[in-house]
């Protein structure tokens, strides 16, 4: 994901707090000016800074924090695993629900021959 910033990060930003680590990634920076009309007839510009940017959130004692801050070019497509884990069991809980659909569908149509 890319992000714009007016004014330059660091490659990496760790918040510790109540046992939860936030770790904010920005790495391979583009400057660039854009310009937008102004009320009336004039026009501003404006500087910004531009990364390849994550965000990472969960307990500071299960990410890899120290390897994150070394390296962080590897972690600009990281997730959580826990992330992840909600996800798979959404996936497997709608996929439940789909079989139950189709099983559903398949007694009324053939009731109703």
């Amino acid at each position: 994901m890319k992000a714009r910033f007016t004014e330059q990060q660091p490659p990496v930003k760790i918040i510790q707090k109540d046992g939860n680590a936030y770790v904010y990634i920005c790495q391979n920076e583009a400057q660039g000016t854009e310009t937008y009309p102004d009320t009336g007839e004039g026009q501003t510009q404006e500087s910004y800074y531009e990364y390849d940017y994550n965000e990472i959130i969960g307990p500071a004692d299960a990410l890899p924090l120290e390897d994150i801050q070394a390296h962080p070019e590897n972690y600009l497509d990281y997730e959580f695993a826990e992330n992840m884990k909600t996800i798979e069991e959404r996936l497997s809980a709608l996929e439940q629900v789909q079989a139950q659909m189709d099983g559903i569908f398949e007694e009324v149509v053939n009731n109703a021959g």
